[in-house]
């Protein structure tokens, strides 16, 4: 004969069950080397740009920003094969007058499903361009944002104006802040290594970018 279980008992182990699987955005934590905090990615956006091992530190340097996301849910256990497609980046918009991170279809999805330990990464060249400033990075999980604050990391590229190509109008907008125009644009917008100067590197990135979309 088989023990009767208390009905609140039976609850708990149901609950419990109904959470399991389910991100927990309190416990859940996104992380990224502290060296790497001010540091910036050059995008484009048909994702040829800077994988997050090649950003900028301010001043220059090669720096390693990959984002590491740990998804635990409610239970306290690790969510493995969490699909990519439902976790992404996006950026504060704090100072939206001056830019933003904008970016393709999945052009900042998590670079994989989350493996056995509930761990993925942005490692890969973002599908995106805009730029910004004074934002921090947010992770979203199914619309939601990752709770605890936001990542010192930001972003620029050759589509300077944020619509997704590389074009005549960039590259207005680059001639102009090389000519020390900040009037439009900071010179962020255009100084893609972040040395903060803008110079014949930067040049060179600009036109690699020429002509490129979400294609």
């Amino acid at each position: 004969m088989f023990p009767r279980l208390a009905p609140g008992f039976l609850l708990a182990c149901l609950a419990s069950l109904a959470m399991a699987g389910v991100p927990d955005l309190n416990l859940s934590t996104a992380t990224m080397d502290p060296a790497a905090n001010g540091a910036s990615v050059w995008n484009l956006p048909g994702g040829s740009g800077s994988r997050f091992d090649e950003a900028f530190a301010p001043g220059g340097a090669t720096v390693n920003a990959t984002i590491t996301l740990t998804l635990i849910d409610t239970n306290g256990d690790p969510i493995a094969n969490y699909p990519a497609e439902d976790i992404w980046l996006e950026t504060s918009g704090v100072l939206q007058q001056f830019g933003s991170l904008v970016f393709c279809t999945d052009g900042t999805v998590a670079d994989a499903d989350t493996d056995e330990n509930g761990q993925t990464l942005w490692l890969q060249a973002l599908k995106a361009g805009g730029y910004t400033i004074g934002e921090t990075v947010i992770i979203i999980i199914a619309g939601s944002p990752l709770a605890g604050g936001g990542l010192l990391l930001v972003f620029n590229s050759a589509d300077i104006n944020g619509d997704l190509v590389v074009n005549l109008s960039d590259i207005v907008a680059f001639t102009q802040l090389l000519g020390g125009d900040f009037s439009q644009n900071p010179e962020f917008a255009g100084d893609f290594n972040n040395d903060g100067t803008i110079n014949l590197s930067d040049i060179v990135r600009m036109v690699q970018g020429i002509g490129t979309n979400c294609s």
